[in-house]
C-alpha cells in the first residue's frame, strides 16, 4: 500500500511540475542529436568536451542562419496563408472553377462533393498555419527553456556514462543487468526515432519546398516546412500536406497542381522506400497498424501532442512490455 502511496504522490507532484520538465526533454531531444557528432569528434582524438561544443557550434550555426533568413519570411508568410484561405475569392471559387476547366458541369452533384471538400480543407490548411504561425512567433513565450536546454544538453552528454553507472548503482543487483538492458533498448528507440525524424523531416520539408519553388508555386518556403512538421505524423501527414500545394498550384494551373501531386508522391516513395529504413532502420520497428493505432489513440485522448508523441510512447511501451513478459517466463 505504501509503495502505491508514493507512486501516486510522484505522479501528482510531476503533473503539477512538468512545466519544469521541458528544459529536460528539451535536452534529451538536443543530446540524442548532437551525440553522433560528440562520438565523430571524439574518434578523431578530441576530448569529450571540446568535441560537444563543435558539435553546439555547427548546431548554433544552422539554427542562426534559420533565425537570420528563414524565420522572417516563414512567419509573414504563413500569416498571408490564413488569410488567403480565409478571405481570398478566388481561392473560394476554386473548386467550381477546377472542375469547369475539367469539363465538369458546375452544377452537378461531383462538382459540389468536390466544393465541400476543399471548403473543409480550406478549414484545415488555415488551422494548421495558423497554429504553425502560433508556433514560430510563441517560442519567446518559452524563451528560458530553449536557453537552459542546451546548458542541460551539455552536462548530460558530458556525464552520460556516470549518470548511467550511478543509476545502476541504485539497482538490486539481482535484477541490474535485466533493467540495464530494458533502459538501453529504450534509448536506442528514442535515440532512432528522434535522429531519425529531425533528418526525415528535413529532407521532406527541403524537397518539397524546392520542388515547388522550380514549379512557381506560390509560398514554396510554408509549404515545404508544413511538410516537413507534418512528417512527423506517419500516413497521414504527408496527406495533409499535399492539400494546400496541389490547391496553390492549382491556382496557377491544372497541369501544375497535376505536377505537384506527382512530386509529392515522389518524395514520399523516396522516404519511405530509401531515406527511412536507411535512417530509422529497426531502431523503432513497429508494425504499421500499430503505428495507425497508436496515432488514433494518441489523438483522440490527447489531441495534438497525443499525435506527436504516439510512435515512441508506444516503442517504449512495447519494450518494457515485451521485457517483462519475458521476464516472467522464466
Amino acid at each position: 500500500m505504501g509503495t502505491v502511496l508514493a507512486a501516486a504522490a510522484l505522479a501528482l507532484f510531476a503533473y503539477r511540475a512538468r512545466r519544469a520538465f521541458i528544459p529536460f526533454f528539451l535536452a534529451i531531444g538536443i543530446g540524442y542529436i548532437i551525440s553522433p557528432l560528440v562520438r565523430m569528434a571524439e574518434l578523431r582524438g578530441a576530448p569529450r568536451v571540446a568535441a560537444i561544443f563543435t558539435a553546439y557550434v555547427l548546431v548554433a550555426a544552422v539554427i542562426g542562419f534559420s533565425l537570420a533568413f528563414v524565420l522572417p519570411p516563414l512567419a509573414m508568410q504563413l500569416d498571408e496563408i490564413v488569410s488567403l484561405f480565409t478571405r481570398d475569392p478566388a481561392v473560394d471559387g476554386l473548386a467550381a472553377d477546377w472542375w469547369r476547366r475539367l469539363g465538369f458541369q458546375p452544377d452537378g452533384a461531383a462538382s459540389r462533393l468536390a466544393a465541400a471538400a476543399v471548403d473543409r480543407a480550406e478549414i484545415y490548411i488555415s488551422e494548421v498555419a495558423r497554429a504553425a504561425g502560433r508556433a514560430v512567433s510563441g517560442l519567446t513565450s518559452q524563451l528560458f527553456s530553449i536557453l537552459l536546454a542546451p546548458v542541460i544538453a551539455f552536462y548530460l552528454t558530458r556525464d552520460v556514462d556516470d549518470i548511467r553507472d550511478r543509476f545502476a548503482s541504485w539497482l538490486p543487483p539481482a535484477s541490474r543487468q535485466r533493467i540495464m538492458n530494458m533502459v538501453a533498448d529504450i534509448d536506442r528507440a528514442l535515440a532512432g526515432w528522434v535522429r531519425g525524424q529531425v533528418i526525415v523531416c528535413t529532407f521532406v520539408g527541403v524537397a518539397t519546398g524546392i520542388s515547388l519553388a522550380v514549379m512557381g508555386v506560390r509560398y514554396a518556403l510554408p509549404i515545404g516546412f508544413l511538410s516537413g512538421v507534418l512528417e512527423i505524423i506517419p500516413y497521414f501527414g504527408p496527406v495533409f500536406a499535399m492539400i494546400p500545394a496541389v490547391l496553390l498550384a492549382a491556382q496557377k494551373s491544372t497541369l501544375t497542381a497535376v505536377i505537384a501531386a506527382a512530386a509529392f508522391v515522389t518524395i514520399q516513395q523516396v522516404e519511405s522506400v530509401v531515406v527511412s529504413p536507411k535512417i530509422v532502420g529497426e531502431c523503432v520497428g513497429l508494425h504499421p497498424l500499430v503505428v495507425i493505432g497508436a496515432l488514433l489513440v494518441g489523438g483522440t485522448l490527447f489531441g495534438v501532442v497525443g499525435i506527436l508523441l504516439a510512435v515512441p510512447v508506444t516503442a517504449v511501451l512495447l519494450i518494457l512490455g515485451q521485457r517483462l513478459l519475458v521476464d516472467s517466463g522464466r
